[in-house]
C-alpha cells in the first residue's frame, strides 16, 4: 500500500512539473529571461512572396473601376502575410509588391505546407487611365495586362 501510495506521490509530481514547464501565461512577460545565443527569437524579416496568381478585376461602374487579384504563396509553416502594395506607376506600368514575413532565425524548422493568400489592389478609376491604352501590372516577378476602357 505504501509503494501505492508513493508511486502516485511521485506521478502527481512529475505531472504538475510538466504543466507548469510546458504552461505560462500569455501577458508576453518572459520572467527576467533573455534569450541566450543559439535561442530562437520572435524577430521576423519582410521577403517577396511568391505569386501564384494575379487577374485584372474591371468592375463595371461609372467610372470603370480597376483591381488585381494577388494570389500569393506562403512558402512554409513559418511565413506569414504581410502586404500587398502599390510601390509606384510609371507611364502604363503599376508595380505593386506583396510581402510576407519569416522568422529571422533561418534555424528555426518550418512545416512544409505550402499556404496561399488573396489580395485585391485597388489599381484606380477611369480617370487615371485612357481608353484603349494597355497597362502592365508587375506584381512582384510577374505581369498581368489589360487594355483600359
Amino acid at each position: 500500500m505504501l509503494k501505492r501510495w508513493m508511486t502516485l506521490v511521485l506521478l502527481a509530481a512529475a505531472l504538475a512539473l510538466g504543466a507548469s514547464a510546458c504552461g505560462g501565461d500569455d501577458d508576453g512577460d518572459d520572467g527576467g529571461v533573455t534569450p541566450g545565443p543559439g535561442t530562437p527569437s520572435d524577430e521576423r524579416v519582410v521577403v517577396d512572396a511568391p505569386i501564384d496568381e494575379l487577374e485584372i478585376l474591371i468592375r463595371e461602374s461609372f467610372p470603370v473601376q480597376y483591381a488585381v487579384r494577388i494570389v500569393s504563396g506562403l512558402p512554409n509553416g513559418c511565413a506569414q502575410f504581410h502586404e500587398a502594395a502599390i510601390t509606384s506607376r510609371s507611364g502604363t506600368t503599376i508595380a505593386i509588391r506583396v510581402t510576407n514575413t519569416m522568422p529571422a532565425d533561418t534555424t528555426i524548422a518550418c512545416t512544409a505546407i505550402y499556404g496561399q493568400h488573396e489580395s485585391v489592389v485597388e489599381l484606380g478609376t477611369g480617370d487615371g487611365f485612357t481608353a484603349g491604352t494597355e497597362y502592365t501590372v508587375r506584381v512582384n516577378d510577374k505581369d498581368v495586362r489589360f487594355t483600359a476602357q
